[in-house]
């Protein structure tokens, strides 16, 4: 499920516009407002699909926080299920590295700084020494 839930993690993004997404600078409240949705967007479409019933709880919560400050649900550490605490570790080095339409790129020894940077408070710590080691290897 968790292979799964990580291609699928952003589908619920279908219903937010090109233009937020793309949008360069910083996003205004309603905008915001509307990309934080797109977790729960996603769980109400793969929802109806049966064989992708096992991937609806990773995708609502790929975007809570280990410190409880995350949406939908202001869930935090053990209570966020672990695949989703994976999954956000994972797409948070991809963004780093891969950039983005408001920040450039940046190379993979600096993602780890950040990734380790966030332990504790937006990430599992045990997942990032986990992804960093796999990194390593």
């Amino acid at each position: 499920n968790i292979e799964l839930s990580a291609l699928l993690h952003d589908i619920g993004k279908i219903a937010v516009g090109s233009a937020i997404l793309g949008k360069p600078g910083r996003l205004n409240e309603r905008e915001s407002f509307i990309v934080r949705k797109h977790a729960v967007v996603g769980e109400g479409i793969v929802e109806q699909i049966e064989f992708l019933q096992g991937t609806r709880s990773l995708i609502r919560h790929h975007h809570e926080r280990y410190d409880g400050q995350g949406y939908p649900d202001g869930l935090s550490g053990k209570e966020i299920p672990l695949g989703a605490r994976i999954i956000s570790v994972a797409e948070a080095y991809d963004s780093i590295t891969s950039g983005c339409p408001y920040r450039e790129a940046l190379p993979s020894k600096e993602a780890v700084k950040e990734l380790k940077r966030s332990a504790g408070s937006q990430f599992d710590p045990a997942i990032v020494e986990t992804f960093v080691a796999a990194l390593t290897v």
